[in-house]
């Protein structure tokens, strides 16, 4: 009866010590696709603005006095990828990056202000309520967002690129190709200071 009752004992541990290796390697190959997860591989920038931050409210300003006057680069982009879609989809923060083009990445050299809208609306992977958002997005084609920087003196006449970064706690990557500024668009880089 011992004897059995320790034989019992051994094939319990090495069911767990199997279902344990097993859940490990699961997680491991888990995350090891997590970095190659999905973004738009379609930005394209439409236009750069020069637009004055008190004149944006959808940007957050946390200060008890009114709002500052300060002359942001509005950069639009389009992408067929519904982004607030995404966001929801993986739990994805949506960010970006904008700084001098390269052929791998864009490393950010900007100030950023708030993070990727639609219109009013930041995208988040929280967001419960869009107006509008759900008819733009079934009408097809591409949808355009924006987002806000100050660029700094030494950028100005820099070749400029933007790229959305991301990702959520799970480790997973929201990445996009690079799209270039464009090239018209430096005097509006340098008069949005």
């Amino acid at each position: 009866m011992v004897n059995r009752s320790r034989e019992h004992v051994r094939t319990i541990r090495w069911r767990l010590i199997v279902i344990g290796a097993s859940v490990c390697c699961a997680i491991s190959l888990g995350a090891v696709a997590w970095p190659f997860s999905s973004g738009p591989r379609d930005i394209k920038v439409s236009s750069v603005t020069t637009v004055d931050f008190k004149d944006q409210p959808q940007l957050e300003w946390m200060g008890t006095n009114p709002r500052p006057s300060r002359m942001l680069t509005r950069i639009d982009f389009t992408t067929t990828t519904d982004l607030l879609a995404l966001a929801k989809k993986h739990e994805y923060n949506v960010d970006y990056a904008v700084g001098p083009c390269s052929k791998d990445s864009v490393v950010n050299s900007v100030e950023h202000y708030g993070g990727v809208y639609w219109g009013s609306l930041h995208l988040t992977p929280y967001v419960k309520d869009a107006p509008g958002y759900a008819e733009a997005v079934a009408k097809g084609g591409k949808m355009s967002y924006q987002v806000y920087v100050l660029v700094p003196d030494k950028n100005a006449n820099v070749a400029m690129c933007l790229t959305l970064a991301g990702g959520n706690m799970a480790g997973g990557k929201l990445r996009s190709n690079i799209a270039p500024l464009q090239a018209n668009s430096s005097v509006d880089l340098l008069g949005a200071r």
